[in-house]
């Protein structure tokens, strides 16, 4: 997402030439809600000044509608407070323009390999809340982000504390 086309064009031939498929584009933070909506893409690549909703904006969204795997904000600002309002809204990372191929996809190959991990925790954990408390997948996912949400701590962490319990 991002409101200038030919950067939009650049990082899609750097992601589609590195192996990775791009699902969708937007040009500012209202469209790229929209098309996570109804993609639902592991990852986005988002700047931060659009027009309509800014990149932190429409992330908080994505991130609190679980509408993407994670978050990378791409900005031509590399200063302290934006990078403090880019971790506030729970993004994955951060990259300063010019982006180029050797900066961006290190970044995504970590960021991907994380969030695999993550999930691998969230997973086990939920197995085990389903077999304990006799519940469903939907509602082991439910309680695992009740609690996380309850405790202050993030979904990973808790999956860790509970398989630490649970397998001892």
């Amino acid at each position: 997402a991002d409101d200038e086309v030919l950067i939009r064009m650049y990082i899609r031939e750097i992601l589609e030439n590195n192996g990775y498929e791009v699902v969708g584009e937007a040009e500012d933070g209202l469209d790229a809600i929209a098309v996570c909506r109804q993609k639902k893409p592991d990852f986005v690549i988002m700047d931060i000044n659009m027009p309509v909703m800014t990149g932190l904006e429409a992330t908080k969204v994505i991130n609190e509608d679980k509408l993407a795997g994670f978050v990378i904000i791409l900005t031509a600002y590399s200063d302290k407070e934006i990078a403090d309002q880019a971790v506030n809204t729970d993004v994955m990372g951060y990259i300063v323009k010019p982006v180029d191929e050797d900066t961006l996809i290190p970044a995504v190959k970590i960021k991907t390999q994380e969030a695999l991990d993550d999930r691998k925790y969230l997973d086990r954990a939920k197995g085990l809340v389903m077999e304990r408390k006799n519940m469903s997948e939907k509602e082991a996912f439910t309680y695992i982000r009740s609690l996380s949400m309850d405790k202050g701590i993030s979904m990973t962490e808790l999956s860790k504390m509970l398989l630490k319990a649970y397998e001892g």
